[in-house]
């Protein structure tokens, strides 16, 4: 019962429920008699031909004592329906074919008969015992060990049950006063009479759960899109003939005769309709075959042996499903009502515009677009027609089957009509997910109050104008992830994106931005300030007046280019002086308006700090020594407490590590930048840039030659494990296991890969030295240190040392997180719990005593950040922010990826989930497969000793680690996808991977 309406008159598809019970009945040409208690006045108003008793004391008395008030005959047979079921004639019909006294409907499918199903409401069941088809016993009071079915609330009473039942006179005894039918027919059973049963095997459904009424309501393909056909009325659903496999055995002419006289002489579609598809247990979406613009006669035929062959074993009750083409498709797509992973309430509208029926089922598209709509938008004002229309057929859809956990392919004709093609649930299973629509919706509305507490103007920013991504500068997507537990979030504000960031940038020589942070969260996802990164880019040097101009001339170029948002500095911000800096001049004044005189001032400022990180690297590379000495000290103090011990290894990894990390960060992209320019002005050659890359004294090539060590018996593995033990998938999460903590997993695959031959090889860099001379001299000429000794000595140890500093820092990092983890240990919180509480409740508790109260605080707060994470990681956000609609509606951004190698190859897909990394099985073999991984994060290096064919990621730049790691080893990657071709990738069955020619594609059957 819902509200104020009685259940019999909720709605169900296009009519009531009542309307359904009456609809199975109406073979047997009955009359109907309805008895009700609760506003029964309202079914007699809207169904007055039917003979009402009304039951006074329904709230206090079961279902048996209504029963007990309406005239009951003595003689024929009389059916006794519960108002709140739907069923089919079907069952009706089997049961008057039913021997006995009393005939019960019974389901022994109860169990499974939808996913979900709550251990409390099986527990309330009325259930039944049976043995054959005779009744041994019923009752709610049967225990789950023992009950083999559900009583459905069916049932058949004939002359003697009639009989006895006519006997129960009041005043009724107490077992009979609150008796529901099941216990009234147990009455019958121990009086003496014959109770028999019949089997519903999961064909019935009951009000109280979406899911059971929809399960009902859907059928196979065909006899989903049957029942819905003749209510729909914002969408057309095509004509249809469905043939099962028996009759297409039996009879193929007389079938072919009967589809060709009901669709008449069209082109048609041909699809798989089979018992084993498109159910709430099991989609196998694409796994049959479907075939389109098929001729009638003898390629009707042949298409419908196909179709029926795919099943790999047809029963007689498969159906092949055939409808007229749909001609002039303009959009074709698929619309999920929920999302796959989570179940969160968001439309994501995957389609095509190329015409393609099949394009995006197939995975073919080249045109394809991801759009996502929080079912609280009002999508009418924020979608264009095609796309409003779509989700006004498909918000129709959910009303009429009561459910909202659909897949629903889609087309749009040339006339802008809307046709649907399929409907089936959604057969992810969510009661783990940890959130539902309230908390979600809870979560976005305080995510556009910190939007609009943080767009206001800041007095540190010349610009105000507001824009937040999750790839622009520290890149956060890649480096803790779109979702990260408060510990990582923190740690990493602490470590970098509070203070450290914007520090490093002063002291480089750009804008002081401080205090300003970098990183800020809406509803627990993390986005760079791109106001203030764009600020701390401007030269010290530029004027205030200039400097506010010239971010938001940045910021309106990123708005019009979102796709550049994990590029920005190589496509909308100039951040040092390069080669091919006459392109910036062109694009500053004629796209930006800015004067000569202005122009200049900018390439003088760039050219003075972009000379300056010549000679700047040694300091830097000199203040990680001191953090690994320092560390050194602190490992080696005794007595300290592991909180304590953490807070002074973060305290100099901040000071020591990150710091100077961020500057040889921004001189390894100097470098890179003006190497790049080189080769795009002709002066060097791309072989020679790559010859250099590989001829680095890198923390990646040691890492090789110690595996190679290791493999040929040089080094004990037990060093290979102290040196690079430290590090991990997720370098900030301590709940991802180190490679120490696991190095059969991360490290000994590796050697084994060595000892095969494989492995990293260093190169030779001849053709690097042979073509250095002509790119100083273009230095020189643009104003730039040209000395050939100093040039290859800042390019070698800025490249190298990023990586080096960032392997030291990581150590402490490291370090600092097993300190943490063991005082969870003593206080009786795990990883996951620690991952959770934010670093300044720790380090603050470092300086005084741990009692019980603050630890049971702890565990409180670790479990509130838990629900939070989860519903950061269900709130579905677009890579770029710039206004408030954005969180309510969006499109994926088409980010170009970055592709490394020259191989083409076709292989399935692995995709790599949880907080350590590694796969959802980790029995299951990776080798031969194409990895997904969300993050392009060292701590995957381990993948490398795996065998993978190929590597995707969704985040990472063509400078990230796993795309110099896969160039290492000549792995063919796409690095930095983004979130609309990894989310479809994810769903694919098989990957194309073709480097050469800049493409990936999914393959989806």
């Amino acid at each position: 019962m819902r509200g104020e309406t009685p259940s019999s008159l909720l709605p169900v598809g296009s009519g009531r429920a009542l309307d359904w019970v009456l609809a199975a009945f109406h073979e047997r040409s009955v009359r109907t008699h309805f008895i009700g208690g609760f506003n029964v006045e309202e079914v007699r108003s809207r169904y007055p031909k039917l003979q009402f008793t009304e039951n006074p004391n329904w709230a206090s008395t079961g279902s048996a004592v209504s029963l007990l008030q309406a005239p009951i005959p003595r003689d024929g047979t009389v059916f006794v329906c519960y108002g709140d079921i739907l069923l089919r004639p079907e069952l009706v019909n089997s049961l008057a074919k039913a021997e006995g006294d009393v005939c019960v409907a019974i389901d022994s499918n109860w169990r499974q008969r939808f996913i979900g199903r709550s251990r409390a409401d099986l527990q309330m069941r009325e259930k039944v015992i049976f043995h054959g088809d005779r009744v041994l016993k019923l009752g709610p009071d049967i225990g789950d060990e023992h009950s083999v079915a559900e009583f459905i609330g069916l049932v058949l009473l004939r002359r003697a049950a009639l009989e006895a039942v006519e006997k129960i006179e009041p005043p009724y005894p107490p077992h009979i006063q609150r008796a529901n039918m099941s216990s009234l027919i147990e009455h019958l059973r121990l009086s003496g009479l014959d109770v028999r049963c019949v089997d519903a095997r999961g064909d019935w459904a009951e009000l109280n759960e979406a899911r059971d009424i929809a399960r009902f309501v859907m059928g196979t393909k065909a006899e989903t899109l049957e029942r819905l056909r003749g209510q729909v009325r914002r969408s057309i659903i095509q004509d249809q003939a469905k043939v099962t496999h028996a009759e297409w055995v039996s009879d193929r002419k007389g079938c072919l005769q009967r589809i060709e006289n009901s669709l008449g002489p069209v082109r048609f579609v041909v699809r798989s309709s089979a018992r084993k598809e498109d159910s709430f247990q099991t989609a196998n979406a694409g796994v049959f075959t479907s075939l389109l613009d098929v001729s009638p006669g003898d390629d009707l035929s042949r298409a419908i042996d196909e179709v029926f062959a795919s099943y790999g074993g047809a029963v007689a009750e498969d159906q092949v499903l055939i409808q007229p083409m749909v001609a002039n498709v303009q959009m074709h797509g698929v619309v999920f009502t929920r999302t796959l992973d989570r179940g969160a309430p968001y439309y994501v509208i995957n389609y095509d515009r190329s015409g393609d029926t099949e394009a995006v089922t197939s995975g073919r598209s080249t045109d394809d677009h991801t759009r996502v709509v929080h079912r609280s938008a009002d999508f009418a004002r924020l979608l264009p027609a095609p796309l409003s229309d779509v989700l006004s057929a498909v918000t129709e859809l959910e009303s009429l089957l009561q459910y909202d956990a659909l897949d629903v392919e889609f087309a749009i004709d040339e006339a802008g009509r809307v046709h649907v093609f399929q409907v089936r649930p959604i057969t992810v299973e969510w009661t783990g997910a940890g959130i539902n629509d309230e908390e979600c919706n809870q979560a976005l509305d305080q995510a556009v109050k910190t939007w609009r507490a943080t767009t206001e103007a800041s007095s540190f920013l010349p610009c105000s104008d507001p824009v937040f991504g999750v790839m622009p500068d520290w890149n956060p997507a890649e480096i803790i992830g779109t979702a990260p537990g408060a510990l990582a979030f923190s740690l990493y504000r602490f470590l970098v994106t509070d203070e450290i960031w914007a520090t490093q940038r002063a002291e480089y020589g750009y804008r002081d931005v401080r205090p300003h942070r970098l990183l800020v969260s809406f509803a627990g996802r993390p986005y760079v300030d791109v106001r203030a990164s764009f600020a701390s880019f401007v030269p010290a040097a530029i004027d205030d007046a200039l400097a506010a101009r010239l971010v938001a001339w940045y910021l309106r170029s990123l708005r019009q280019q979102p796709s550049l948002h994990d590029k920005v500095e190589f496509s909308v911000v100039p951040t040092c002086m390069t080669l091919d800096f006459d392109k910036w001049r062109k694009r500053l004044a004629d796209d930006g308006g800015f004067s000569p005189g202005e122009v200049r001032s900018l390439e003088d400022a760039l050219r003075d700090l972009t000379g300056n990180a010549f000679h700047s690297w040694p300091k830097h590379m000199e203040a990680v020594a001191l953090l690994e000495a320092r560390r050194e000290k602190i490992l080696a103090r005794p007595g300290l407490k592991h909180l304590e011990r953490a807070r002074l290894l973060l305290e100099d990894c901040r000071r020591y590590g990150t710091l100077p990390f961020a500057h040889m960060a921004r001189s390894a992209f100097v470098a890179v930048a003006l190497m790049r320019s080189a080769v795009s002005e002709g002066i060097i050659s791309q072989p020679a840039v790559d010859a250099f890359m590989a001829s680095l004294d890198t923390v990646t090539g040691q890492f090789s030659s110690d595996v190679r060590a290791v493999a040929t018996g040089r080094m004990p593995f037990d060093d290979l494990v102290a040196r690079y033990g430290h590090l991990r998938p997720g370098t900030y999460d301590i709940s991802s296991p180190s490679y120490g903590s696991d190095p059969q997993t991360y490290l000994a695959p590796l050697v084994r890969e060595a000892s095969e031959g494989g492995g990293h090889m260093v190169g030779d860099d001849a053709l690097w030295r042979k073509e250095l001379h002509a790119l100083c001299g273009a230095l020189g000429k643009a104003g730039l240190p040209s000395d050939e000794k100093l040039v290859d000595t800042f390019f070698r140890n800025a490249i190298a040392g990023r990586e080096y500093v960032k392997f030291c820092f990581s150590r402490s990092l490291s370090l600092a997180l097993e300190e943490i983890a063991s005082f969870g240990e003593e206080a009786g919180l795990d990883r996951t719990q620690l991952s959770n509480i934010p670093i300044n409740m720790l380090l603050d508790a470092s300086l005084s005593e741990v009692d019980e109260e603050f630890v049971r605080s702890l565990s409180e707060l670790a479990a509130s950040n838990l629900k939070k994470r989860q519903m950061a990681a269900s709130c579905l956000m677009p890579s770029i922010l710039t206004k408030e609609e954005d969180f309510l509606c969006f499109e994926y951004g088409t980010s170009q990826p970055n592709f490394v190698g020259t191989s083409r190859i076709r292989a399935p897909i692995r995709q790599l989930g949880g907080a350590d990394g590694k796969a959802a099985d980790d029995e299951e073999e990776l080798a031969g497969c194409i990895i997904l991984i969300p993050q392009a994060d060292p701590g995957y290096d381990w993948l490398f000793g795996q065998g993978i064919a190929g590597l995707v990621t969704m985040y990472g730049g063509a400078n990230s680690h796993m795309a110099i790691r896969a160039a290492e080893f000549g792995l063919p990657a796409a690095i930095g996808v983004g979130e609309g071709i990894y989310e479809r990738l994810s769903r694919a069955r098989l990957a194309d991977l073709d480097p050469a020619n800049q493409r990936i594609e999914g393959i989806y059957q």
